[in-house]
C-alpha cells in the first residue's frame, strides 16, 4: 500500500511539475537584443501594417481600427481586439501596439462594447494574453530591441520613456518628445525637437547616448541599406539620402513629398502637388518614377505583396495595390470570418 501511495505520489508530482513548468513557458515572454519591430517607413506612417513570419497585422480601418490578422494574400482575415490600434510591430511571436477605445468596434457588442481601455499593449499573435504594459495615452512606440521605446505627450511638450517587453524597468529615457520610430541596429535615428532639427542619433545599447547624425532642417528619418532617407524641409520637403558610412548626402526626387516608406526595391510616397497630387513610386536612387495613383494620399504603408495607403478626407477606407503593379489601386474592404 505505502508504495503504491508513493508511486502515485511521485506520479502527481511529475504531473503538477509538468503543469507549472508548461505555464511557466507559455507566460515567458522571449526578448533579445537583436529584436526590431515595424519597418520605418511604415512606422512613420501610422504603423498600420506589419508583416511577421507569413502574416500581415493591421489596423482595419472598415472595423473603427481595429487589429486583425491576415495571410499576406489577403485571405482569412481574424479580428484580434475589439478596440482600435496604430503603431503595430513585434517578435517571437508576440505583437506590440498601441490600443484606445475612443476607437471601438462598432460590430463588437456586451461586454466587449462596454469596456474602457487604452494604453501600450502586448499579446500572441493569436490576440491571445493581452497585458497592458503602459497604461497611459502614449504617443508612437516601436519595438527595439527588448524595449519598446514610447512617447507620453504633456503640457510642456512631452517625453521619450521605454520599457522592458516583460513589463519591467520602466524608465524616462529624454525629456523632449523624441520619435523612436526610425529603429535600425540598435540605434534610433531622430529629428531634433526642442534645439534644432537635426537628425541624431540614439545609441540603444550603449546607455541611451545621443549623438549628431547630420545638421540641417530634416524630417521623417527612414534607414535602409546604409543609407539614411530624409525629408529636406530647406529644399522644398524633397526626398533625400545621405550615405552613413562616408556622409555623402544625394537627391532622391525633387517632388514635394508628405509621407513615404520604403521596401527592398522601392520608394513609395506623396507627390504634394496642388495640379496633380498622386502616389508614386520611384527605385532607391530615385530612378524609374512612376505614379501609382491620382489624388492626395497619406498613410502609405507596404508589405512583401500590397502598397496601403488612404485618400485625404476619409479616414475609413484603404486602398492597396499589388507590389508588382499587376493591378490597378482598387478599395481593401476586409470582414473577419
Amino acid at each position: 500500500m505505502n508504495k503504491k501511495f508513493a508511486l502515485f505520489f511521485i506520479l502527481m508530482l511529475l504531473v503538477i511539475t509538468g503543469a507549472l513548468t508548461l505555464y511557466f513557458i507559455d507566460k515567458h515572454v522571449p526578448m533579445s537584443p537583436t529584436d526590431s519591430g515595424n519597418i520605418p517607413g511604415n512606422m512613420q506612417n501610422g504603423g498600420l501594417f506589419f508583416e511577421m513570419d507569413g502574416k500581415v497585422y493591421f489596423s482595419n480601418a472598415y472595423d473603427d481600427g481595429c487589429l486583425y490578422s491576415m495571410n499576406v494574400d489577403e485571405s482569412k482575415p481574424k479580428r484580434l481586439t475589439s478596440m482600435g490600434c496604430k503603431y503595430i510591430s513585434g517578435a517571437n511571436g508576440y505583437l506590440y501596439f498601441y490600443m484606445d477605445s475612443t476607437s471601438k468596434s462598432s460590430k463588437v457588442t456586451g461586454l466587449g462594447a462596454a469596456s474602457k481601455q487604452y494604453g501600450i499593449y502586448r499579446c500572441k499573435t493569436s490576440g491571445r494574453d493581452q497585458v497592458c504594459l503602459v497604461r497611459d495615452f502614449c504617443g508612437e512606440t516601436q519595438l527595439c530591441g527588448e524595449y519598446l521605446y514610447y512617447q507620453i505627450k504633456d503640457a510642456n511638450g512631452g517625453t521619450l520613456h521605454k520599457i522592458k517587453c516583460n513589463k519591467k524597468d520602466n524608465t524616462q529615457v529624454a525629456d523632449e518628445l523624441i520619435s523612436p520610430m526610425c529603429y535600425d541596429n540598435g540605434i534610433i535615428y531622430y529629428t531634433g525637437v526642442s534645439n534644432d532639427h537635426d537628425i541624431h542619433a540614439l545609441h540603444t545599447k550603449d546607455g541611451d547616448i545621443t549623438t549628431p547624425v547630420i545638421s540641417g532642417f530634416y524630417f521623417f528619418p527612414v534607414v535602409k541599406d546604409g543609407y539614411l532617407y530624409y525629408l529636406n524641409g530647406t529644399s522644398n520637403y524633397s526626398l533625400w539620402r545621405t550615405n552613413l558610412t562616408n556622409g555623402e548626402q544625394q537627391l532622391v526626387t525633387s517632388d514635394r513629398c508628405d509621407c513615404f516608406t520604403i521596401d527592398n526595391n522601392h520608394i513609395y510616397y506623396s507627390y504634394s502637388n496642388a495640379m496633380n497630387p498622386s502616389l508614386r513610386r520611384c527605385d532607391l536612387d530615385g530612378g524609374n518614377k512612376v505614379v501609382l495613383f491620382e489624388g492626395v494620399v497619406n498613410s502609405i504603408n507596404v508589405t512583401s505583396r500590397y502598397v496601403y495607403f488612404k485618400v485625404f478626407g476619409d479616414d475609413n477606407t484603404y486602398f492597396h495595390i499589388p507590389v508588382d503593379l499587376s493591378a490597378p489601386a482598387s478599395a481593401f474592404t476586409v470582414i473577419a470570418n
